[in-house]
């Protein structure tokens, strides 16, 4: 502030007062240089206090851009005196543009002792701090970073935090935080510290444009597939300066203060000494910023002072060195001085970034493999239907797979035209998956065909482009084999598959073994069946029973048989029976067709089980002449695929018998009652020994199976008539048994 003091010549004691207060004073500003806090708090009194105080709170991304800004601010001006009061404030701000204030200037009329003055304000886009994180899961391949976890795998993890101060001038207790990811093992930090999962890294000083940088290395396990948080990190610092950059460039107030020009006639007549006087009358500093003054009427200055170089204390005087002036009478002066209260000005900035936490998503994958068929039949060339199938369990995409697939030595190297995939229900372009087939197997180590080394096929999906393959999508992928020549040594074949998947390209890798690898094996079945038919002429005239037999004595059941015959024209089926082993088949599907040549008769039985026979037994009558022999033509069986045993129901009531001897138990074994019924009476065995020879008979089971076949209990009977040194049976009821099993 100034005290622009012009004073009228008085005659008299020599002093020209004025109180510098109020009266006579202009508004220009003082323009004082503003100190530093420290030199401003080693002098005593009051100051005029001017605060600026700014706090950040700031969300960014992982790369360090500023997702979501908020910075507030307060600039105070504050009368901490408790006594005086201060008038005409005013603060000249600078570098506010990143403010809303308006203006830069800001005035106040007067502060009462121990008043604030407080305008709050916004800013935007400054930053003093940046963070940013390099996390990876799969570190090894340093080409890309990846953010997703291979499941049951244990994953090396990388985690890379870096703070830059971006301001102009320093930042104190930086301070970094972060949770780890839960069950995550560190192995390596440095500079930092790990306790209850939670990263506390103390950067502390950091002068402008400083970097600084730690690495933290662990491993982490996932059981389960939901996602798993990679944690926020969260940076706290402080600044003594503003965040915005806007600064104090003045700050005055004027106070209680009393200036005066002191003449005193000297020894000799027409000198004077002219001395400056101030009486600071406050509890204020005060700082004399400008003292000029002249005779009036002269450009030449008596007293020419900027920034007075001592302030003036609460209560205390200054004095300037007197200057002698020639002059007959007063001297009359035109003089200025210009002063403030000394003001103490600072700056804070206080700030938080906190950091979005990333999602480490799971990957993981379930592996199907079917074969269309389960047994191949011997030296028969046969193809086989194969699929694999691929699941996305995980929570993450899966974008490129690789499956490693062993083709047994039973089949031809696969036909990769034969190949296709398909995810969902879109087929993937030849372009997407590339299939190479390799000499020899790779993953089954037992179960292996003897009929030759086998191949692998290789098959990369996602060459191109990612899958996108999201959770619970599946990929498909067929091709046919062919088995050309399997020899009955092929007991036990088995085919498995390995699964690996990724999300990122480089990213971790989680690997999957097929759930149930198919199987095969090779049945040596033949077919043996017998067929007939018989006319037989039957009282009354035109009269016929037809008798035809079809008998099962293969080693597979057959299916969808047909019998078909013929009746002659002018004949007429009357009656019908159909059995099979002697009890009698009911709702047998028949079909009839008639032309010229006769009428078609045919009986449609499901299947017929091994050693079972079937018996069609019909009478016809007409008249007219009969071929006989042509009437005794038996017309054909067809019949369908071979039914493998364990495919299929046992056809015929078994029984079950439990035989108690030398109070031991005899383990349970399966037979046809009607097959053993016969066994017996064609070797003369009474059937009153009929728990006994079942129990001796058990011994003759050679396949294990707990199941007695006609051959089986042949040698059985055999052996207990040596035992018991007794001759088959040769009457004739036996002669005619054995004729009906033939």
């Amino acid at each position: 502030m100034t005290a622009a003091l012009p004073v009228e010549g008085v005659q008299g004691e020599g002093e020209d007062k004025m109180d510098a207060t109020e009266e006579g004073l202009s508004g220009v500003v003082a323009g004082a240089v503003l100190r530093s806090s420290d030199e401003v708090d080693s002098i005593a009194g009051d100051k005029l206090e001017g605060s600026i105080r700014e706090v950040e709170t700031t969300d960014i991304d992982a790369e360090g851009h500023v997702t979501k800004q908020k910075v507030t601010g307060t600039l105070t001006l504050s009368n901490p005196s408790k006594d005086d009061r201060v008038y005409d404030v005013d603060a000249v701000m600078s570098d506010s543009g990143s403010t809303n204030l308006k203006g830069n200037v800001v005035s106040v009329e007067e502060l009462e002792p121990g008043q604030e003055h407080v305008v709050d304000y916004t800013v935007s886009d400054r930053n003093m701090l940046m963070m940013t994180e390099r996390f990876d899961t799969n570190p090894a391949r340093d080409k890309e970073r990846s953010l997703s976890l291979a499941m049951g795998a244990e994953n090396t993890l990388s985690l890379e935090l870096e703070v830059r101060n971006v301001a102009s001038s320093a930042l104190y207790d930086v301070v970094v935080t972060r949770p780890l990811p839960k069950g995550m093992n560190v192995t390596e930090v440095e500079h930092a510290t790990v306790e209850d999962g939670t990263l506390s890294w103390d950067v502390g000083h950091m002068e402008a444009g400083a970097t600084s940088t730690i690495v933290v290395r662990g491993t982490l396990s996932v059981s389960g597939k939901k996602p798993v948080s990679s944690g926020s990190a969260t940076a706290t610092y402080r600044a003594d300066s503003a965040l915005s950059t806007m600064t104090f460039e003045d700050l005055d107030a004027f106070c209680r203060g009393f200036a005066y020009m002191r003449s005193v006639e000297g020894e000799r007549p027409d000198t004077w000494e002219v001395t400056a006087v101030f009486e600071n009358r406050s509890s204020f500093a005060v700082d004399l910023v400008k003292l000029q003054a002249r005779l009036k009427g002269s450009d030449e200055l008596l007293f020419d002072f900027s920034d007075v170089n001592e302030d003036v204390a609460p209560h205390g005087e200054w004095r300037s060195e007197s200057v002698s002036v020639a002059s007959a009478e007063k001297p009359d002066l035109t003089w200025e001085l210009s002063y403030t209260v000394l003001p103490r000005t600072s700056a804070k900035t206080e700030g938080t970034l906190t950091m979005a936490a990333r999602d480490l998503e799971v990957v993981d994958g379930r592996v199907e493999k079917t074969y269309s068929k389960s047994k191949l039949h011997s030296y028969r060339e046969q193809t086989v239907h194969a699929e694999i199938r691929i699941t996305n369990t995980g929570s993450s995409e899966i974008n490129l797979m690789r499956l490693t697939d062993d083709i047994p030595g039973i089949f031809h190297a696969v036909d990769t035209s034969t190949l296709k995939v398909k995810h969902g229900s879109q087929s993937l372009p030849p372009e997407q998956f590339k299939a190479e087939v390799s000499e020899g197997i790779t993953l089954e180590g037992e179960h292996h065909s003897p009929d030759g080394a086998g191949h692998t096929l290789t098959l990369t999906i996602g060459r191109k482009g990612p899958i996108g393959m999201a959770p619970d999508e599946e990929v498909v992928v067929t091709y046919d084999l062919v088995a050309p020549d399997p020899s009955p040594q092929n007991e036990r074949v088995d085919a498995p598959t390995r699964g690996e998947f990724s999300c990122e390209r480089f990213g971790p890798v989680c690997e999957r073994d097929v759930e149930s690898a198919p199987s095969l094996r090779v049945v040596h079945h033949r077919r043996d069946f017998s067929a007939g038919k018989q006319a037989l002429k039957v009282g009354g005239r035109g009269r016929y029973e037809v008798l035809i037999l079809f008998e099962n004595n293969g080693d597979t059941p057959l299916a969808d048989v047909q019998l078909k015959d013929v009746i002659p024209p002018g004949y007429e089926m009357t009656e019908c029976e159909v059995r099979a082993n002697n009890s009698a088949l009911e709702d047998v599907e028949t079909t009839q067709e008639t032309d010229a040549t006769g009428t078609t008769v045919i009986w449609h039985l499901p299947s017929v089980g091994k050693a079972e026979r079937i018996d069609v037994a019909y009478m016809i009558k007409g008249d007219g002449e009969i071929d006989t022999d042509l009437l005794n033509t038996f017309h054909g069986a067809v019949f369908g695929e071979e039914i493998e045993d364990d495919d299929v129901e046992p056809e015929a009531p078994v029984e079950s018998a439990e035989v108690a001897e030398d109070d031991e138990s005899v383990p349970a074994m399966k037979f046809r009652d009607d097959v053993l019924d016969r066994v017996m009476d064609a070797h003369g065995i009474d059937s009153e020994h009929r728990d006994a020879f079942i129990a001796h008979a058990s011994s003759f089971d050679h396949d294990g199976n707990n199941y007695l076949k006609k051959q089986e209990l042949e040698d059985a009977a055999a052996a207990w008539n040596e035992a018991h040194n007794e001759a088959p049976d040769t009457s004739e009821e036996a002669e005619e048994a054995e004729e009906a099993e033939e």
